[in-house]
Order: structure tokens, then C-alpha cells, then sequence
């Protein structure tokens, strides 16, 4: 469903905020298109979308990010929650306010429906992009309490005030965290980086989601160098950008 291509960076939070800092640099067109796609109408139901990976290190978050972001600067509301309990980030990206109440936390204490503004905090740099996150804590059981009724509760909430909700899941290669949070999901996305991602485990991957009954799930491709790569289509555009520059200014418009 999308290809992302390669980012020279090696800064992860630079890369992760690439569509609220520079919307027309090619991995935040990327992200756009991936956005795109998702907004067409075989996709256009699918409000809450999880974000999964077979490994660490296959992009998952800063896809989260990017997506999340791109949406809200598209003009929707959008909530993007850290399920990734186990080695959260999304507070290192955007660091929430002192005192701010984190995830594991809340799902600890709620045993019945009820009110989560306490945990949504908002993106300095988009008031469209809310966030919810969370921290690591030895004496919590992840796996317990994603699949626990809170975390039913609170997406529940999160449907009926965001048009978006994202949700960063840990790898389903070392934990089964995201076969829980699969059941509340419309559309699982599935990623996958060359040189990273190893097939048989990509694959089995896949098969967890599908005998879980969890079928509405897309491929999306993270990391791609166009230029080494066998997207030969693609190709022509990348070299025109970096050369040419995307854009044409206003006295090569005149000219034009």
C-alpha cells in the first residue's frame, strides 16, 4: 500500500517529525502518499489504524508519526497513542508536559468507561495532532493490559471525538501485544525495510494477523533507495528532485 523512501538521517526524531517540519521534502511526500492511499475509498472507514512490525527496527514509529502528522496538517483530528509499553518512544519525539498522566498508568487504574482527557496532551507544532503516551515500568504486565477492557474503553472514546487514531504496537515477532490491539483496529499496517526485515519472519508474521481473523492488513515498504533499489519508476522523479528541485520558482514559472 506505500513505499517510503530513504532518508540520509540518521537522527530518529528529526526523521519521525519530517511531515510537521519540511512538507515537500520526499520522505514527507511520502508519508503524504502513503496518507493518500489510506484516504481512498476502499480505506475510508478504516478510522483506527495499528502500525506493526515483525523486528525492531522496521520503522513502525516513525511511521506512526508521519502518518498521524500528515493527517492533521491535512486538516483532521488525529490521536496517536504508544502501545509499545515495553519500550515506549512517542515521549521522546514529543516530550509531554510535567506531570502529565502516562498510559500504562491509566490502564491500570480504569476498571470501567469513563473519561481519558487526563492522558491526551497536544502536539506543540500542530493543534490537530493529540497525543497519548506512555513509559516503561518493570512491575506492569504489557501483554495483561492491552488485552485488558480499559484499552477497549479507551479506543472506544478515542472513536467518537478523533476522525484518526493511530496506534504504535512493539513487534509481533517478539510479543503478541499486537494481536490484542489488532482486534480494535479497521487496518493493520504491516512494515517492512529491505535489509532489515527477514522474509520467513515477515511471512509468519503475517499468518499471527490472518489466524487471529485480523485480514485487514497492508505492506508498507519503509526505508527504500530508490537509486540502488529495482523501482526503476520511480527513479526519474527522485533524480529530477535532487538536481532540479521539486518546485520551480517564481521567475522559472514566469519563463515557463
Amino acid at each position: 500500500v506505500g513505499v517510503l523512501p530513504h532518508v540520509k538521517s540518521s537522527d530518529r526524531i528529526e526523521i519521525a517529525t519530517a511531515s510537521l517540519r519540511d512538507r515537500l521534502a520526499p520522505v514527507a511526500e511520502g508519508y503524504a502518499g502513503l496518507r493518500a492511499m489510506l484516504d481512498a475509498q476502499q480505506y475510508r472507514e478504516d478510522r483506527v489504524v495499528l502500525i506493526a512490525s515483525s523486528a525492531p527496527g522496521e520503522g513502525k514509529t516513525v511511521t506512526s508519526c508521519n502518518l498521524a502528522a500528515t493527517w492533521a496538517r491535512n486538516g483532521r483530528k488525529v490521536l496517536l497513542i504508544d502501545f509499545d509499553l515495553r519500550r515506549p518512544q512517542l515521549n521522546r519525539i514529543f516530550p509531554p508536559p510535567a506531570g502529565k498522566v502516562q498510559l500504562l498508568d491509566a490502564l491500570a487504574r480504569k476498571t470501567q468507561v469513563g473519561s481519558f482527557d487526563d492522558l491526551v496532551y497536544t502536539c506543540p507544532d500542530c493543534e490537530s495532532l493529540h497525543l497519548i503516551t506512555s513509559r516503561s515500568q518493570r512491575d506492569a504486565s504489557p501483554a495483561e493490559l492491552v488485552a485488558s477492557p480499559p484499552v477497549e474503553h479507551l479506543i472506544a472514546w478515542a472513536r467518537e471525538r478523533y476522525d484518526h487514531v493511530v496506534l504504535d504496537a512493539p513487534p509481533l515477532g517478539l510479543v503478541s501485544d499486537a494481536l490484542a490491539l489488532g482486534q480494535h483496529a479497521d487496518h493493520i499496517l504491516m512494515m517492512s525495510r529491505p535489509q532489515v526485515s527477514r522474509l520467513r519472519l515477515l511471512q509468519h508474521t503475517v499468518k499471527r494477523f490472518h489466524q487471529a481473523g485480523l485480514d485487514q492488513l497492508s505492506i508498507v515498504i519503509n526505508d527504500v533507495d530508490y537509486r540502488r533499489s529495482g523501482y526503476g519508476a520511480y527513479s526519474p522523479y527522485y533524480h529530477y528532485q535532487e538536481h532540479y528541485k521539486t518546485y520551480a520558482t517564481e521567475t522559472q514559472t514566469d519563463q515557463a
